[in-house]
């Protein structure tokens, strides 16, 4: 549950960087949570673990390689991840132009739409994810989810896309892709439980495990 509260948390600061400051509920909900992001910090770690982490170093030239190429594009290219990519694109959010931001510094696939790291202390991926989550308002991230599922539409209908998402393509991506599976094991390695993660994901969402 840590650790995919810190992966989400990274993924919410970087987007932070992209979604504009217009009027569009969704986008205004998912600004509240980037809000109470501690970024000057999460900015000032990141730069840390870059520049003097060998593991951390390790970790992103693996992400570089050819390996995680196939998995990048393996799971951008199940049905259920492309729906809800869209989903987000269609409510003004520039998802595509975050993951491909990404993808250009990590030297993978662009992903189209269908239709046409304070004091540093610990070290390596597990150091870094520890360092992350002490930074986070835990409380009041979950007291604006609390607050958003209650007040805004959109929200809940963002929430009940994931919910009713076709789960068992991303499970059987899990299950049977070999590059995948050893992306996962190298997490593992870290200290990562990955196993672990997938499972209370797919409980918040309801996804029954099979």
């Amino acid at each position: 549950m840590k650790t995919s509260l810190a992966f989400a948390t990274l993924v919410l600061f970087i987007a932070a960087l992209l979604i504009p400051q217009t009027s569009c509920s969704l986008k205004e909900d998912l600004h509240d949570f980037v809000e109470l992001l501690p970024k000057d910090e999460l900015a000032e770690l990141a730069f840390h673990y870059f520049t003097v982490d060998q593991e951390f170093e390790d970790a992103f030239i693996y992400l570089k390689g050819e390996e995680f190429s196939v998995v990048w594009d393996e799971f951008f290219g199940v049905q259920v991840v492309k729906d809800v990519l869209n989903y987000l694109q269609d409510a003004g959010l520039n998802v595509y132009g975050v993951l491909n931001m990404i993808a250009d510094h990590l030297e993978k696939n662009h992903v189209y739409p269908t239709v046409m790291k304070g004091k540093f202390r610990e070290g390596g991926i597990s150091g870094f994810t520890n360092e992350v989550l002490s930074m986070l308002p835990t409380e009041e991230l979950k007291a604006m989810f609390e607050e958003k599922m209650r007040t805004s539409d959109d929200f809940r209908d963002f929430y009940d896309k994931l919910h009713h998402a076709d789960f068992h393509k991303l499970l059987e991506l899990y299950n049977s892709c070999e590059e995948v599976q050893s992306f996962l094991q190298k997490l593992r390695d870290h200290g990562i439980d990955v196993d672990s993660i997938f499972s209370i994901i797919a409980g918040i969402f309801g996804w029954a495990m099979i």
